[in-house]
Parts: structure tokens; sequence; C-alpha cells
């Protein structure tokens, strides 16, 4: 029995230590070719790395560290960065049109007219998030923290507030027809 235990975390640690393997040969390509769609990158440091412009659609950055990175207009179209490290990160510009950022961490990120539409930040920790004229229409923000965020000229269209923090956050001329607010209520103009 205990040859069978030995075994299976031997056989465990292989397989770890294959999947970092692989993730470190992803990321050597990210940085040689400036793309890397649909790969997977989960839990890599790519912190204050230069990816200005790179291609990440469908890629998966789950629980990655770009802290201080710039990803300004990176396409991140449809990746899964659920539980990112993206704090002091420039993304001004890039599109994240569908991308799942479930409890991301975006502190004091700049995210100047960036694409987030249809995206799911549920839960993300965005306190001092810089989204001047960024396009968040249709997005779920539902119990995320946008404390001190600036969403001035912000789409809010059809986005989902609901139990969202919005304690300091500046809206000023940002659209926020059909949009549920943090109380529930969905804003009529």
């Amino acid at each position: 029995m205990a040859l069978s235990a030995i075994a299976l975390a031997t056989a465990g640690l292989i397989i770890f230590a294959a999947n970092r393997s692989s993730v470190k040969h992803q990321v050597r390509q990210l940085l040689t070719a400036r793309e890397c769609r649909g790969c997977n990158l989960a839990g890599a440091n790519l912190s204050e790395v230069f990816l200005e412009g790179v291609n990440l659609e469908n890629a998966n950055l789950k629980d990655a560290n770009l802290w201080s990175a710039n990803l300004a207009k990176a396409n991140l179209k449809q990746a899964n960065l659920a539980g990112v490290y993206l704090i002091s990160s420039n993304l001004v510009g890039a599109n994240l049109e569908g991308s799942n950022l479930e409890n991301a961490f975006l502190e004091d990120t700049y995210l100047a007219a960036g694409n987030l539409k249809n995206a799911n930040l549920t839960g993300a920790f965005m306190k001092g998030i810089f989204l001047v004229n960024a396009d968040l229409a249709g997005a779920n923000l539902e119990g995320a923290n946008l404390w001190m965020a600036n969403l001035a000229g912000a789409n809010l269209q059809g986005a989902n507030l609901r139990n969202a923090l919005l304690l300091d956050t500046n809206l000023e001329g940002a659209n926020l027809k059909g949009a549920v607010m943090p109380d529930g209520r969905r804003h009529e103009y």
C-alpha cells in the first residue's frame, strides 16, 4: 500500500513538472513570437514584462502574475484571466472582450479605452482602476470592488453592477443605460 502512495505522489510531481515545463516553453514562445493564441500560461510569472500588442486570444492565464506588466493594445479576447494579478499594469486600448476576469486583482491598473464587452469581472478587485472611455457593455461586475475607480465616459450599457462597491467612483459621462445598479435596480437612461 505504501508503495502505491509513493508511486502516485511521484507521478503527480512528474505531471506538475511537465506542466511547469510546458508553461515555460509557452512563455518563451510568447516573448519571441509576440503571439500565443490559446496557449496555457496558467500561473506564469510575467511581472514587469513588456507585452504591448501581443496576441493572447483564448489563452489561459489563470492565476498568472502580470504585476506592472505592459499589455497596452494586447489582444486578450476570450482569455481566462481568473484570479490574475494585473496590479499597476498598463492595458490601455487592450481587447478583453468576453474574457474571464473573475476574482482578478486589477488595483491601480490603466485600462483606458479598453474593450471589456461582455467580460466577466465578478468579484474583481478594481480599486483605483482607470477605465476612462472603456467599453464595458454587457460586462458582469457583480460584487466587484470599484472603490475610487475612474469610469468617466465609460460605456456600461447593460452591465451588471449588482452588489458592486462604487464608493468614490467617478461615473461622470458614463453610459449606464440598462445597467443593473448595486441595489439591483435597472438604470433606465
